[in-house]
């Protein structure tokens, strides 16, 4: 009865062989699949050098690191910073749709992004974040470009005239002036103000104010009206974000400036009309993502 005493398996086949096999077939699958992705290959192992091809995501901002008092992020490639309403932006920080927020893909080397942003990559691996900051990263304020002494105290007038163009840069309008009766726009110093426009182009503001302290569009400005009259009013104007050295924009006659000191000793204040990020130093939080 010998041949009772063992018995054969299924087409002849070990288990345990059968098993182990699959179990190699799936960990080799596994490693093709991380090869097709970029997630095993040997150069995800070796530090960035010169020339990699290399994904990244930035947290870009102004006067320290995203995350530190005081700060503004003017740009990221992270939708989870953009879209937060509780991390301060700056005034040039334009949000974009969700889908457009993805790794930055730079070269290193290449000049795709600033010097001393591509450099700093050099050395790092995936899964690791640096901060750097890089002064005057986008050039010095040119002296031409500085309106000094500027006076907290200003007149304007209640009625005033303006062609269309510095009429829609004063009020920030982006839509096209017919001539007639234009919609009543907020003034970026916080007051009502009712327009007309003519045929020939010219558009006449009415300043709807009262005697009181008004705020503009993000309340880093006060701008108290005084001796109001039939034609003309004047304004104290206030800064009271300025203490933490943050840039302030405001515009006049329809130029763009921004407030880059203030002294509360003489009530002159100085500006730039370069745009925001001339002369800034600019911080980033870096993490390098992957290889391309």
């Amino acid at each position: 009865m010998a041949e009772d005493t063992e018995t054969p398996n299924k087409k002849g086949k070990d288990p345990i062989l059968l098993v182990g096999t699959v179990v190699l077939i799936l960990a080799f699958a596994v490693v093709i699949s991380g090869y097709a992705y970029g997630e095993f290959t040997s150069e995800s192992k070796e530090p960035a050098k010169f020339g990699s091809a290399v994904q990244v995501d930035y947290i870009g901002s102004y006067y320290g690191y995203y995350d530190e008092s005081g700060a503004v992020v003017f740009d990221t490639s992270k939708w989870s910073i953009a879209n937060d309403e509780n991390i301060a932006k700056s005034w040039e920080f334009t949000k974009r749709e969700e889908k457009q927020y993805t790794p930055f893909n730079v070269t290193i080397g290449s000049g795709g992004a600033l010097m001393d942003f591509e450099n700093i990559l050099i050395g790092m691996k995936p899964g690791e974040t640096v901060r750097i900051s890089i002064p005057n990263a986008y050039g010095e304020i040119p002296p031409a470009k500085f309106k000094n002494d500027w006076d907290k105290n200003m007149s304007f007038s209640v009625t005033e005239t303006m062609s269309v163009e510095t009429y829609k840069l004063t009020f920030g309008l982006d839509r096209n002036i017919l001539p007639g009766p234009q919609p009543v726009e907020k003034h970026p110093y916080g007051w009502m103000s009712a327009a007309v426009c003519d045929s020939s182009g010219i558009v006449t503001v009415v300043h709807q104010v009262e005697e009181k302290e008004y705020k503009n569009v993000d309340g880093s400005i006060t701008a108290t009206v005084s001796g109001l009259t039939g034609t003309a009013f004047d304004v104290e104007f206030g800064f009271p974000d300025y203490q933490n050295g943050r840039l302030i924009q405001f515009v006049f006659e329809g130029q763009k400036y921004f407030i880059t000191d203030v002294d509360e000793g003489t009530g002159k204040f100085t500006t730039k009309s370069t745009d925001e990020k001339t002369g800034m130093t600019l911080y980033f939080v870096i993490t390098f993502v992957a290889y391309q």
